[in-house]
């Protein structure tokens, strides 16, 4: 079965991916049904990122997928997904960051599903987390939150069920929402999935059809003082989507947690 009239870029931020970008790279070649185009955006990297992509430039080639490599300033993978966007031919987006993996059958499962619900603009699939102990958990997102007869803005503003390298939507989505705030020290997926919002209409694959891998060095790993302040940030700039308590609710949640707490108090 052939999906070729539904065009997907995709687009791979890069930054210091040495020690694990050929995985990404060779999951991208191992799609049975290609993407029809993949820009590797680096955000400045120093190490041999960039060499690796090239070096990876001819089996791409082999296989009918056209790559771009775009090189830009250290300003953050907002900022280097915003150029994979500008520079893209297609009017579908998928995002894999550079150290997850897709299943090979990811494109294909997309763009089958893109061909079946020509309604909707913005696709999501499930995937596994890989922690670092190497243990793998189900991340079956939207499960038991999404409800489709329900505004999905303040369901996204209650909790973030996006996954970026799980996610594909329709290009002049993104434009029209803005891209990325690169003012955003971390969180600037979940600001643009909720300026998004008023204008989704989403549909879930309930296929696991890839992985998000952790690192030591990703945002969420970072302390939790550091990434609470952008999640108030978007608490507050998005609060018109939400009731007045749901606001309250969330402000609430975001101080009474675990990882609040062990900030607070690491050695309790």
């Amino acid at each position: 079965m052939g999906n070729n009239n539904v065009g997907i870029s995709v687009v791979c931020p890069t930054y210091n991916s040495e020690e694990y970008i050929e995985k990404t790279i060779e999951s991208l070649l191992a799609q049975n049904e290609n993407p029809d185009e993949i820009i590797f955006s680096d955000d400045g990297s120093k190490d041999k990122t960039i060499s690796i992509i090239e070096k990876y430039q001819n089996y791409f080639e082999k296989k009918g997928m056209s790559v771009k490599i775009i090189t830009n300033s250290h300003l953050g993978p907002g900022a280097a997904r915003n150029e994979g966007i500008k520079e893209s031919s297609f009017s579908w987006i998928a995002f894999i960051d550079s150290d997850d993996i897709w299943y090979d059958n990811k494109i294909f499962e997309v763009k089958k599903n893109i061909q079946q619900n020509p309604k909707k603009n913005c696709f999501l699939h499930w995937e596994k987390l890989v922690k670092i102990s190497g243990k793998k958990i189900d991340l079956r997102h939207g499960e038991l939150i999404f409800q489709s007869n329900k505004s999905i803005q303040t369901q996204l503003y209650k909790s973030n069920f996006f996954s970026t390298s799980s996610l594909v939507c329709s290009k002049s989505l993104i434009i029209n929402s803005g891209y990325f705030d690169t003012s955003l020290p971390n969180a600037q997926d979940y600001d643009l999935w909720l300026k998004m919002s008023p204008n989704i209409k989403l549909k879930i694959i309930e296929i696991f059809l890839g992985e998000y891998v952790e690192q030591n060095n990703s945002i969420s790993s970072r302390p939790y003082i550091f990434r609470i302040r952008s999640q108030l940030r978007l608490a507050f700039r998005h609060r018109k989507k939400a009731t007045k308590s749901l606001f309250f609710y969330k402000i609430l949640r975001l101080f009474i947690t675990k990882q609040w707490f062990h900030s607070k108090f690491p050695n309790k």
